[in-house]
């Protein structure tokens, strides 16, 4: 399966915030649902999709926004 979630602008740095301010984040919750995960849960065989490309303008600001959905990922 396929899907495009645009995204508008740079999501929180999830390095520097709460995991409750992460999860209250709109932008963090659609994320989430798209691609099935749950927070709570660490296992990541029932995930709607087997990979997700990030494609971000480029420029400062779209490796800024890559970084940060790198870094909410790896946490």
């Amino acid at each position: 399966y396929q899907a495009i979630l645009p995204l508008k602008g740079k999501i929180l740095n999830t390095w520097e915030v709460s995991s409750d301010e992460v999860l209250a984040s709109q932008e963090v919750h659609d994320i989430s649902v798209a691609i099935l995960i749950d927070p709570d849960c660490d296992d990541l065989s029932h995930l709607r999709y087997g990979k997700i490309c990030i494609l971000a303008d480029a420029d400062s600001d779209g490796l800024h926004i890559a970084t940060l959905l790198c870094a909410l990922f790896v946490k």
